[in-house]
């Protein structure tokens, strides 16, 4: 009677951490459109690009967070396991549309920034949602370089988002100048140290993407 109640406590322990991880997951999708506004309304704005920095980075723990209490995307007491994947994925392509838009309007989009952006985003397409509905399936189990891309692009988002108020603060300290005049004249390293990472984050889209499609092609022709 005890193995058998110690069993019952189990699986509800189980269920509820699969019912947590469930909520965490669309709560990282609910918060895309939200941090997208506030990027598109108000960046470069300072306490706009702080709140849509500090959101952005609670919507990307609840990554970790999922995985913590609920387990993998694969685990059978999840039920939105299988959006795990494509929430990953809404949450990096609307941050970045979001900065490309603002970017865009404030006429300081180049190829520097829109090429690695389109190849993130392009392959996300292509690649990312096919991945999504395979793991509803059979389970398509990320790759070392695939969790890498993907911290990458996180990472990357972030930066761009935050550069207005890091840059500021970095400034100031170095200048010893308040927030205003520090803003008249702010560095570029921060925006550019996220466009490097961005375009690393991109190169690994190309190779992790032709990898899954050629992977894909070969157990088409198996079947």
């Amino acid at each position: 009677m005890t193995i058998s109640t110690n069993k019952t406590g189990e699986a509800e322990s189980t269920q509820t951490g699969g019912a947590i991880a469930d909520a965490l997951t669309l709560m990282r999708f609910f918060l895309t459109p939200i941090i997208m506004i506030i990027i598109i309304k108000g960046w470069p704005d300072l306490n706009m690009a702080i709140l849509a920095t500090f959101l952005l980075i609670f919507a990307a723990m609840t990554d970790f967070f999922d995985d913590y209490f609920g387990g993998t995307e694969r685990a059978p007491h999840r039920k939105f396991g299988w959006f795990d994947d494509i929430a990953d994925i809404i949450l990096v392509l609307g941050v970045l549309l979001a900065m490309t838009y603002v970017v865009y309007k404030a006429n300081m989009l180049n190829w520097i920034f829109a090429l690695p952006v389109g190849i993130i985003i392009l392959r996300e397409v292509l690649v990312g949602l096919l991945k999504g509905y395979d793991m509803t399936k059979s389970g398509w189990p990320e790759t070392k370089f695939g969790s890498l891309k993907n911290g990458l692009s996180m990472l990357a988002a972030c930066l761009l988002v935050a550069s207005p108020w890091i840059t500021t603060w970095i400034d100031s300290l170095i200048s010893g100048k308040d927030n205003i005049d520090a803003l008249m004249s702010t560095s570029p390293y921060v925006w550019m140290i996220g466009q490097g990472i961005l375009w690393f984050a991109a190169l690994i889209s190309i190779l992790t993407g032709f990898k899954i499609l050629t992977t894909k092609a070969v157990a088409a022709n198996d079947i």
